[in-house]
């Protein structure tokens, strides 16, 4: 066996190698180097600008590489795989872009629409079909719950927190009083992107199948946020004289976004089971979360702005917020009433198994202990009820009678007419046995036509039950013989030659009685037949 004490966990590894990516270590330099520059307002502020841009324009391009070589991994699913190639599209898209903003730079006097970028720049993420082709690719992709009901609970769920995310989005982002075509290119420019950051965040901790790591999906989440941090900050930064702040925030967060696919690179390239299914929780705190953000929200915006345009946005979503969470609950009443119903059909199941096992095990202990013919006890119950009645014969001594009870001349009825004839025969004489003694005493079929009858502390004369079995035994068993269409009745006439043992049960042992009651027995044949005798066994 090869030594594997050396050898790292998965775990261990990816995070030694992401701590050591000369990449991952660029992006961090980019990051501080922007906060330090731009937080302190250094440098000339086209120097800015022009830095800006091109910081942007090489994240882009670095973005649509590490998200296609993502793409490419082997053993990729193949949604995870589209959904890369989706973000490596809007990456290329971003870059030209880019590339036109500083033409336009390089072509245009320094002003502030110059700086902020231009139209092509801002339509270069709609024509690059990165915002459709991420939320088609998003919403298709497999979330790894098995049933309809848990798919449904999990679209109502990340329904409720994008419509929260939605609502806070179009507050910020859509200017009050703006006509449809403006509000439309605001919602698709502004919260576009930051809404699908949300909805990254939000399927990878609902799915049990996230096209995401967690660590590229948290760090995607906040690269969204960055991005929707600024676009929403523009006007208020602008105002402000800060937009090196302004340029600062979106440089970081591009920066981010191509750290959060660098990260999946390395994840799932040194260990793929980043992105293995995991169980789903049951219960998330998530949508009534989002839907408490949006009522506090609400109450912020009545109190301060009273009822204008922005208002009624944050109405709106709180309501379809408030519908979604009523669908939500009245699926989980729906899911928890099929389950009940489930539960409750499958304990009347057990139930019914359990009634079942109970017959079952009573018909197989009734089978092992009595004779199938006859419906007497067996030979195997006879002995274990003697050998208990011998066990509890302490002092005081305590009278028992044994009695063994065999057919005369029964072997020429089943010679003479068939085996079928003898069996009624025994099954009339085991009835006759019964009719003879109490319903306590104990009469059993040891085998053949041998019987056998335990008779505990016995009021009557054993000399008179003895009798009595040998009279009811001697009367003639009339039974229909021959074949279909040919029957005729028959009646046949057999005997019983019977031994009885009374005995004090001191000092003895059941087979002992059962020996003195087999001996008695035989005495009582070889004397005539339809006889009995009596011992009596003492101490």
């Amino acid at each position: 066996m090869g030594d594997t004490t050396d050898q790292p966990l998965p775990t261990t590894r990816t995070t030694a190698s992401l701590g050591h990516d000369r990449v991952l270590i660029g992006i961090l330099l980019v990051i501080l180097g922007s906060v330090v520059a731009y937080g302190f307002d250094l440098g000339p502020r086209s120097v800015q600008v022009v830095a800006c841009w091109v910081l942007l324009l090489g994240l882009h391009v670095g973005l649509a590489v590490i998200a296609s070589r993502v793409a490419r991994v082997p053993g990729t699913a193949r949604a995870t795989r589209w959904i890369w190639s989706a973000i490596a599209v809007a990456g290329g898209s971003y870059a030209v872009g880019d590339t036109a903003q500083l033409m336009t730079i390089a072509s245009s006097p320094m002003s502030l629409p110059v700086a902020l970028g231009g139209t092509v720049q801002s339509f270069s993420v709609l024509l690059g079909t990165c915002v459709p082709i991420l939320v088609a690719l998003l919403v298709t992709a497999p979330i790894g719950n098995g049933s309809r009901q848990d798919a449904t609970s999990f679209w109502l769920d990340v329904g409720i927190v994008m419509a929260a995310a939605a609502t806070f989005g179009g507050y910020v982002y859509v200017p009050d009083g703006s006509r449809a075509t403006e509000v439309l290119l605001s919602v698709l420019i502004g919260p576009g992107l930051f809404l699908v950051g949300v909805f990254a965040v939000v399927k990878l901790f609902l799915s049990s199948q996230p096209p995401f790591s967690r660590r590229a999906g948290l760090v995607l989440g906040a690269a969204a946020t960055l991005e929707g941090a600024a676009q929403a900050a523009t006007s208020l930064l602008v105002d402000a004289s800060g937009l090196s702040w302004l340029l600062g925030l979106t440089v970081v967060a591009s920066a981010v976004l191509m750290a959060s696919a660098r990260i999946q690179y390395l994840q799932v390239s040194l260990d793929p089971r980043v992105l293995d299914p995991r169980p789903r929780r049951r219960f998330s705190t998530l949508p009534y979360a989002a839907i408490a953000a949006t009522y506090v929200l609400l109450v912020w915006v009545l109190v301060h702005d009273g009822l204008t345009g922005h208002t009624w946005i944050v109405i709106t979503g709180a309501i379809t917020s408030t519908a979604l969470v009523l669908g939500r609950q009245l699926a989980a009443f729906a899911d928890n009433s099929r389950l009940l119903d489930e539960l409750d059909a499958k304990v009347q199941e057990l139930h019914q198994l359990l009634r079942e096992r109970d017959d079952l095990a009573t018909r197989l202990r009734h089978e092992a202990l009595h004779d199938p013919l006859t419906g007497l006890a067996n030979r195997s119950m006879f002995n274990r009820r003697l050998s208990d009645v011998m066990r509890e014969g302490d002092t005081p001594a305590r009278p028992l009678t044994l009695m063994i009870v065999d057919l005369d001349d029964f072997k020429q009825v089943n010679d003479e007419y068939g085996h079928a004839s003898g069996d009624e025969v025994l099954v009339a004489v085991a009835r006759r046995l019964r009719s003879c003694v109490r319903d306590v005493d104990l009469v059993a079929r040891l085998g053949g036509d041998e019987f056998a009858l335990l008779l505990e502390d016995l009021p009557d004369d054993a000399d008179q039950v003895a009798r009595r079995i040998v009279e009811v035994i001697g009367r003639p068993v009339t039974f229909v013989t021959g074949e279909p269409g040919a029957e005729e009745t028959v009646s046949v006439t057999v005997s019983a030659s019977v031994g009885v043992v009374i005995a004090d049960l001191d000092r003895r042992t059941a087979e002992q009685l059962l020996h003195a009651a087999d001996v008695t027995m035989y005495s009582a044949k070889r004397s005539g037949k339809g006889a009995y005798r009596v011992s009596v066994v003492a101490g």
